[in-house]
């Protein structure tokens, strides 16, 4: 195509019949003789394309020779066709089924990790709320002006739960400063005295200069609103622990209704975890996305933290200031890998360790986590050790660990069988920074939004006085 193209052009500008009408060759003919030489030009460019396909279909040898052609007469056979005379046995060759190129097939197109993964059905299994009793709580209105019947200071009822530092521009300001880092937000009156002031006494036609020194900023004081989401376990195994699962969000909901905390609801069981509520203020949509949950399935705990973090990730895209917390409410008895670990070759124990590299990406992220553990059989460590949950794991172990001659908690947990079993929530909040916490415990605290709050500022540290004084405790 690109030869005949060519030809044209080439007949175009130097065309013998452009002489007749006084134009000269490499000269662009008018429109009149351009028709006249395209009229020419197509008969003499099919005939010579005719006479070529003709010579070469009957050539014998050299290139192309014989192109698209059969040979005339009988057909005779040559060395080789005949019966028997093949030396490598006959097998089928399988057609592929591979039809796309190799990016479609390390990245099929339409198809994600989700694909994968089964996602739960939320109308299968036993109800986790009483139906009833959620509807008269979306019928019941709150009373934000004098605080009703929400356990919560009148004072914090327009804003967050967490408390800012000063460098944010939430509540009112209480001060100035000079500017650290970036300068938020300006102090007017004491940016202008602080210039009236390295200036001394000015006359009156003298104006007053504002430097770079001169600058000063507000300090706020004030609580922030957290993004509150609530990874609840759906699965079979929490059919035993509803009820405290019940209280564990009742407890949450007196915390957050009325303010401006967001709070958003995501259920895991089957293979997969789903977003039943999107992070709101409002206890109305919460409570209908309470009213789905059905217990039943497996437990893919490590797929909830992911769902979380990917959830997480969303609301900073919208509000670059989101302070989320991940309260994970389980039993801890994970039993699904995540979908890119299933597979031959792998670690034995993957839910664990799928669980630990998730609570890792948690942790990169700088995301606040909490591990709330509802099951009862969980409680022998802190009765045994006299200590709070999160403590009583992390001493025993550190015993195990000084024991064994490993170097991290971590390492000795998943080295452990019996500890692999029972110390899921203490994973979760050890690696990613967080704290694990029973339910009894947090019932009886007066904030459990503060003690997860504090939990994921503060590491226990296990000093060599408790270590002693455990091993007095524990046999060889």
């Amino acid at each position: 195509m690109m030869v005949i193209v060519f030809a044209y052009f080439a007949w175009i500008y130097w065309a013998p019949i452009n002489l007749l009408f006084g134009i000269s060759p490499g000269v662009f003919p008018t429109l009149p003789v351009l028709i006249l030489d395209t009229i020419i030009f197509a008969p003499m460019i099919y005939i010579l394309i005719r006479k070529w396909l003709s010579i070469m279909t009957t050539r014998e040898s050299g290139p192309a020779a014989g192109i698209d052609t059969v040979e005339p007469g009988m057909e005779v056979p040559e060395p080789g066709d005949e019966w028997g005379v093949a030396t490598r046995p006959y097998s089928a060759k399988k057609e592929t089924r591979v039809i796309s190129s190799k990016s479609e097939v390390r990245e099929p197109f339409g198809i994600d990790s989700g694909f994968f993964v089964k996602l739960p059905d939320l109308d299968t299994g036993e109800e986790l709320f009483d139906i009833e009793e959620l509807h008269s709580k979306i019928m019941r209105k709150s009373v934000v002006s004098s605080g009703g019947w929400i356990q919560k200071r009148v004072s914090s009822r327009s804003m967050g739960s967490l408390k800012t530092s000063d460098s944010s521009q939430y509540g009112r300001p209480v001060r100035s400063r000079k500017p650290q880092g970036e300068v938020k937000s300006i102090n007017i009156p004491a940016t202008i005295v602080a210039a009236i002031s390295r200036l001394g006494r000015l006359h009156p036609s003298q104006r007053v200069e504002v430097t770079n020194e001169d600058i000063r900023e507000s300090v706020f004081t004030g609580r922030t609103p957290l993004t509150v989401l609530l990874v609840i376990d759906v699965s079979m195994s929490m059919k035993g622990s509803m009820r405290e699962v019940r209280e564990i969000l009742e407890a949450i909901e007196q915390e957050t209704r009325g303010s401006k905390d967001r709070t958003g609801i995501i259920a895991f069981k089957d293979s997969g975890a789903i977003e039943v509520q999107a992070p709101t203020s409002n206890w109305n949509k919460i409570y209908r996305a309470l009213g789905k949950l059905r217990v039943s399935g497996l437990t893919p705990l490590a797929e909830a933290l992911m769902k979380a973090l990917q959830t997480v990730r969303r609301e900073r895209m919208r509000n670059r200031s989101v302070e989320p917390l991940i309260v994970l409410i389980s039993d801890f008895s994970p039993n699904i890998p995540l979908a890119q670990s299933v597979g031959p070759g792998h670690a034995r124990y993957t839910p664990i360790r799928d669980l630990v590299k998730a609570a890792r990406l948690i942790r990169k992220a700088k995301v606040r986590i909490a591990a709330v553990d509802v099951n009862p059989d969980h409680a022998n460590w802190p009765r045994f050790l006299q200590r709070p949950y999160h403590d009583a794991l992390e001493l025993a172990a550190n015993l195990r660990m000084k024991k064994e001659g490993h170097n991290d908690p971590v390492e000795t947990v998943l080295a452990v069988p019996e500890f692999r079993k029972t110390f899921g929530a203490f994973l979760v909040a050890r690696t990613g920074g967080g704290r694990a916490f029973l339910w009894n415990e947090l019932l009886r605290e007066r904030s459990i939004l503060g003690e997860f709050l504090s939990g994921s500022k503060t590491r226990s540290r296990i000093r060599s006085e408790d270590l002693q004084e455990a091993e007095a405790y524990i046999p060889d």
